[in-house]
């Protein structure tokens, strides 16, 4: 079964938690509500031990990034292999409200599985300088 990383809204448990009080079973539940069994289990399981049906405060800072802010970054390297972190990030800051470091940067370009690799420089070749390689290969 595909995993679904949707909360389910406070409505929602407070129905469960209204259905069962009322008597009904969690198979009843699980039909009326159109949720899968652990969902219901675990919406009473928590109101049982905390009596609270809120969502629990998560740890950490949310990102400052969006997946469309990830993807034009990727995209600006791919287009460009020689830009820098520095340049990029000072670009978005003058763009968005938030500022984002140059280590942000490296670590979208990190996650996509583009790592800190530079292309290598060519030298120009001359049509003379091309003629005299040739005759000495």
């Amino acid at each position: 079964m595909v995993r679904s990383r949707k909360e389910t809204t406070i409505n929602i448990r407070k129905l469960i938690i209204f259905l069962h009080s009322s008597g009904k079973s969690v198979r009843n539940i699980v039909e009326l509500v159109n949720l899968s069994s652990s969902t219901v289990q675990y919406v009473l399981k928590c109101f049982k031990e905390e009596n609270c049906i809120e969502n629990k405060v998560r740890k950490g800072q949310p990102a400052k990034l969006t997946k469309r802010d990830q993807r034009i970054i990727i995209r600006k390297f791919m287009k460009n292999p020689r830009l820098s972190a520095l340049k990029v990030s000072a670009e978005f800051n003058e763009k968005l409200s938030t500022p984002i470091s140059p280590e942000t940067v490296r670590r979208v370009l990190r996650a996509a599985g583009l790592n800190g690799r530079s292309v290598r420089r060519k030298f120009f070749v001359s049509a003379k300088n091309r003629k005299l390689r040739l005759s000495f290969a």
